[in-house]
């Protein structure tokens, strides 16, 4: 069954950020329809290690707000056909960085850590003190 698995998800194309930039954005005459071809006409996968990328890009480069990123990215999600790998947890990374100053990476940890009940171990005092409180709200 792996090995069929493994087969299946061997033809999946994966996406970079500049193809799901075009795509959210459309911002370019020449490369957003081609974006939009593609991921409308293909089941692709959003590789786990490009989100962060496409949300340094949105919060930076376009000073897109934290909230407005929070809503744009399972938007995305959800009007492409594609694969995110550990999707429960990006999905609740997105409302943890929506609502705190923390970078995307350390709310993937955090998500983790609320959906998983995990422990990080961390030397980050605001990752730390946000994890201390959220483990408060469900003991």
């Amino acid at each position: 069954m792996r090995l069929l698995r493994n087969m299946w998800k061997r033809n999946i194309p994966l996406v970079d950020t500049n193809i799901a930039l075009r795509y959210i954005l459309g911002d370019n005459p020449e490369l957003s329809p081609k974006a939009r071809d593609i991921l409308d006409n293909n089941i692709v996968e959003v590789p786990i290690e490009v989100i962060p990328e496409i949300i340094y890009a949105l919060q930076k480069g376009y000073k897109i707000s934290r909230d407005e990123i929070a809503k744009l990215l399972p938007k995305f999600f959800d009007d492409i056909e594609c694969i995110v790998p550990q999707k429960a947890i990006i999905l609740k990374a997105l409302e943890v960085f929506a609502s705190t100053s923390l970078d995307f990476v350390d709310c993937i940890l955090a998500a983790s850590a609320i959906l998983d009940g995990r422990p990080i171990i961390t030397f980050d005092v605001k990752l730390q003190k946000f994890i201390n409180r959220q483990m408060e709200v469900y003991e």
